[in-house]
């Protein structure tokens, strides 16, 4: 099992470009903290998470459901430790999308 990491520099200028180039798949992780600066991503069916931060991008590659499962709790982790609330898992309006969250087991935190 191996989570890989990949840092990427990106010439967006603001988050919101993910929101509508990242594959339909990928769902947004809601926190109190999103603006255009910072937000985060993740796809239940790729195993993948995407964060983007003040022009930087990390794209986090899990081989298993539960080393996402793992990297999900550490990002819930990381939003207690530093204050950012988590709202919840934002599907978009695709059932399928909802599917594989409900297919993992993380159904609980879709909003």
């Amino acid at each position: 099992m191996t989570i890989t990491k990949e840092e990427i520099s990106s010439s967006a200028d603001t988050r919101y470009i993910f929101d509508n180039r990242l594959p339909s798949d990928y769902a947004q992780l809601d926190t109190s903290e999103d603006a255009s600066w910072y937000g985060n991503w993740a796809s239940a069916q790729r195993l993948t998470f995407v964060s983007y931060c003040e022009g930087d991008c990390t794209v986090t590659k899990c081989e298993t459901v539960e080393e996402f499962k793992e990297e999900f709790k550490s990002f819930l982790d990381f939003c207690n430790r530093i204050g950012y609330e988590f709202l919840g898992i934002d599907p978009g309006l695709l059932s399928v999308n909802k599917d594989q969250w409900h297919k993992i087991g993380l159904n609980e935190f879709l909003h």
